[in-house]
């Protein structure tokens, strides 16, 4: 996988991903800036693997994500995902819990707290 990777990766950076399942810590982190949106506004992708249930990654545009993917690889395909009998391609972060008012507060887009997923009989 070492070619895949470009300059903009940040290979085993720390990152408030974790595996949307167990909640673990995630290895072979990385981060790739994708680029700035616009002056005050960061585009970033975040990966990591969860030796139990595979690879995951999320984007990140200046607010926390809404939703972390079940992926192949860093920028693979999406895969599917069973759990409970439900299949899962995604799942939704508590950001999206929030009430609007506060979604338009400006937040620490890093901050843990918006990246944990929803209970599972909620996800996606």
């Amino acid at each position: 996988m070492e070619g895949q990777f470009s300059s903009r990766d940040r290979l085993g950076a720390p990152t408030p991903l974790r595996c949307p399942l167990c909640r673990s810590r995630l290895d072979e982190t990385m981060v790739r800036d994708l680029g700035g949106v616009t002056h005050d506004l960061f585009w970033q992708l975040h990966a990591g693997r969860c030796p139990e249930h595979g690879w995951f990654q999320t984007e990140v545009i200046s607010r926390p994500p809404r939703e972390i993917f079940a992926v192949s690889k860093p920028f693979g395909v999406a895969r599917r995902m069973t759990v409970d009998g439900k299949e899962i391609y995604s799942f939704p972060t508590v950001y999206n819990d929030l009430p609007p008012a506060e979604r338009r507060n400006r937040i620490d887009p890093l901050d843990e707290r918006y990246w944990q997923v929803r209970r599972l009989e909620n996800a996606g």
